[in-house]
């Protein structure tokens, strides 16, 4: 009578689904590839932890900002390392580009302290940040979704208090059942409570007043009242903890959304700096091919009047006014490409477009974490928040096979019901005890029709596996982000010493082959061109960009590190960059002069 176990429904589901699967694929296919559903599945028993409304996260331990500004006023000169170049003599030409005349045709780049007639929005990193986080639409898209789970909970809490009701009705009835013509007016009005109980059931307490008014005929003035106890409480089937699912659930995905929009903040910071420290890149490359037209420029002037002392070819005249046209056409390109990383970074702050901005640089201590990589892999296991999720979500899915398992039990329902009221004939407000009237009974639906529940339940044990999958995945990808992370730093931080180096000997080459040049060769001295020296310039601006790309790459670095094993904090007692991140702090503050 109460039915089959969970294990003879899962059974008879596979044995139903093998059969359609065989037919349709040989109809299909032509033959049949093996799609059988894993049978070891775990214990579907749920552990006490998968009620927790507030499942466990782990948070890591304060540690150092993992970047603080060295001074607050940011930085004027290059970004790259300060070194003097080669002091080019003056020679006037009039059919020279210098790069005063590439000024004047309108391509100044928009970079650095603004102009006393330009009004621009000056932001540094931590300027970006406190921007970001107050107009960027993503970020405000992210904290919707926390309100809209948090309104979810809401209902579901609603559902557990006593909720009231009322109603009110007014009937006409009318007709002429014998010789005479009868009508009536019947209002009734009902008012009372329900609860909903922890583990299964209702109860409603309602009161009940009706009154009939005799409009015409033989029908009789009369109204009546009563106060009825009622109750229906589940003994199998929706008993027991199942009947809090959706609470419990609720509560639950509240602490996800919740996970989910910190590691979202994590990676936002990681996202922007890495724009912004691009962007001082594209910017510092802006002035190293102004530095490097201003050279050329000066070189061909120079070539100009060693060729009219008759020292060197006009050749090497047109290779320097050659390279000096490509510097400025590279100028022209690498102006361009700033200004439309700019806007694009504009879009990811929410800032208009149109709206000037200067992207300064800052001078920033920056900590670049050394740790073992199998410390690194165990910090990011136990810190990392969507991790941690995927973890929870395996005791979701074991709740949810117990609630399956729940549904192919057949209804036992117990239901008691108490009424009281007035006689007949009597107001409505004269109760009396003689009209108390009670009943209770148990109903009993046996599950002779349970094919939906049995599908549900089968579908839950696959979604079961599925969700260990998950996670196992899950944590694969992220044990490989943290190796990737400690590969890269190391990589970036070798690559920033070799273009250090890089530039020092390029600065050096270029120094010794302007003296040649200079000297126009002689007794015991190298025969210098001005390719050489052109080979030369575009040596140390090709290293200056490495140098300042490997520069900013090793500060995304460290930022993805701390992402990555989830140590990176964002609260406002975590260092400069968590007070960037605080819209509350932000929003207090009084407004900066010139921001």
């Amino acid at each position: 009578m109460g039915g089959c176990g969970a294990e003879f429904y899962k059974q008879q589901a596979d044995a139903q689904v093998e059969v359609i699967l065989q037919e349709r694929k040989s109809q299909a296919l032509g033959y049949q590839p093996e799609t059988e559903v894993a049978q070891d599945a775990p214990s579907a028993e749920p552990f006490k932890r998968a009620y927790d409304r507030v499942p466990v996260s782990h948070v890591a331990l304060p540690t150092t900002s993992p970047m603080e500004p060295i001074r607050p006023e940011p930085l004027r000169g290059p970004y790259g390392p300060d070194k003097s170049l080669v002091d080019l003599p003056e020679v006037e030409s009039e059919n020279v580009v210098t790069a005063e005349t590439a000024r004047a045709a309108g391509r100044e780049p928009s970079y650095g302290p603004p102009t006393p007639w330009r009004r621009a929005k000056r932001l540094d990193l931590f300027g970006v940040l406190e921007y970001a986080v107050q107009h960027s639409r993503s970020y405000k898209d992210q904290m919707d979704e926390v309100y809209l789970t948090a309104l979810d909970v809401t209902l579901e809490r609603h559902l557990f208090t006593p909720r009231p009701f009322a109603r009110a009705s007014a009937l006409y009835t009318g007709g002429q059942g014998d010789v005479n013509y009868r009508s009536a007016l019947t209002a009734t009005a009902a008012a009372g409570v329900r609860q909903r109980l922890p583990y299964g059931g209702e109860v409603v307490a309602e009161g009940l007043v009706r009154f009939v008014d005799a409009i015409n005929g033989q029908v009789d003035n009369g109204e009546s009242a009563s106060v009825a106890l009622s109750g229906s409480v589940p003994l199998l089937r929706g008993a027991g903890l199942v009947n809090l699912e959706a609470l419990v659930n609720a509560e639950r995905q509240i602490v996800y959304q919740i996970r989910a929009f910190e590691h979202f903040r994590r990676s936002f910071v990681v996202d922007i700096a890495s724009q912004y420290f691009r962007l001082l890149a594209q910017q510092q490359s802006v002035n190293n091919r102004l530095l490097n037209l201003s050279n050329l420029t000066a070189l061909t002037e120079r070539t100009e009047a060693l060729y009219a002392a008759g020292r060197i070819r006009f050749l090497d005249v047109q290779r320097a006014l050659q390279a000096q046209l490509s510097a400025e056409s590279s100028l022209v390109d690498a102006e361009t490409a700033y200004q439309s990383a700019l806007d694009d970074f504009k879009v990811a702050l929410g800032m208009p477009v149109e709206e000037p901005v200067d992207v300064i640089p800052v001078l920033l201590d920056v900590e670049v974490p050394r740790p073992d990589p199998k410390e690194a892999i165990e910090l990011a296991e136990r810190y990392r928040l969507d991790l941690q999720t995927s973890r929870d979500r395996i005791n979701d899915a074991h709740r949810g096979t117990a609630v399956a398992a729940n549904g192919l039990l057949p209804d036992l329902d117990l239901t008691a019901k108490v009424t009281t009221g007035n006689s007949v004939g009597t107001p409505a407000v004269q109760f009396d005890s003689r009209a108390l009237a009670y009943e209770a009974g148990v109903t009993l639906e046996l599950p002779l029709d349970r094919v939906a529940e049995r599908n549900v339940y089968r579908a839950s044990l696959v979604a079961l596996q599925r969700s260990q999958r998950t996670y196992e995945q899950q944590r694969d990808v992220v044990v490989s982000d943290v190796r990737d992370s400690l590969r890269s730093i190391r990589d970036a931080q070798t690559s920033l010493i070799i273009n250090q180096r890089g530039i020092e000997l390029a600065e050096r080459r270029l120094e010794l082959t302007n003296d040649l040049l200079k000297q126009g060769g002689g007794p015991g001295l190298q025969k210098v061109d001005s390719r050489d020296v052109v080979d030369a310039q575009t040596s140390l601006l090709t290293a200056q960009d490495l140098y300042e790309r490997a520069r900013s790459q090793l500060q995304i670095r460290v930022l993805e590190y701390l992402r990555n094993t989830g140590t990176l904090r964002v609260n406002p007692r975590s260092g400069s960059i968590g007070l960037a991140m605080d819209r509350q702090t932000q929003r207090n503050r009084p407004p900066v002069a010139g921001n």
